[in-house]
């Protein structure tokens, strides 16, 4: 049992090293867009006038910290597993910066009463590709929301939350 270990340990460290070496650039950029997604989140809630709750945003940017470090940590085990074959942590990790830049594009172009959905963008294909007009378009899609919509459902998103965590309604303020 001891030999067993003991040939199989120095197989373990490399494997260890390889996959910690693989992954900690990729932590860094993960904490970088979660970041970005963050202030630009933030930054949305500020110009719709909804209230922040800075224990729930940190609570949520801390929720994808954990979820993007295992999803990291998966895809450099399995990268370093097929001897960097395949480049998996490599897309795997774009592929969480795309949702994460996607994420922040949203939260910028919000308080402009631009929302990035997926009836948006295949309005956008629809119109751009097929050559399909204006009208036809959002008629096939359904109609965009007004700037004054998303800043409701922004409120109503909020005010939910808070309601599930603490049991009580909250009042916004409606000035903005």
């Amino acid at each position: 049992m001891m030999a067993a270990g003991g040939l199989i340990t120095p197989f373990a460290v490399t494997f260890y090293k390889d996959t910690v070496t693989t992954m900690l650039p990729w932590i860094a950029v993960m904490f970088a867009v979660v970041v970005c997604d963050l202030i630009a989140g933030l930054r949305k809630s500020l110009k719709l006038g909804v209230h922040i709750s800075w224990s729930m945003a940190f609570r949520e940017t801390m929720g994808k910290l954990v979820v993007y470090f295992s999803f990291v940590m998966m895809v450099a085990m399995i990268d370093a597993a097929s001897e960097h074959t395949f480049k998996i942590a490599l897309w795997g990790c774009l592929f969480i910066c795309a949702i994460e830049f996607g994420s922040v594009i949203s939260n910028i172009l919000k308080p402009y009463g631009v929302d990035i959905t997926y009836k948006g963008i295949v309005k956008i294909f629809v119109k751009g590709k097929l050559g399909v007009d204006d009208t036809d378009a959002a008629e096939l899609v359904g109609e965009e929301e007004n700037l004054e919509e998303l800043r409701q459902r922004e409120k109503d998103r909020w005010e939910r939350h808070h309601k599930y965590r603490h049991g009580a309604k909250v009042e916004h303020n409606n000035t903005k």
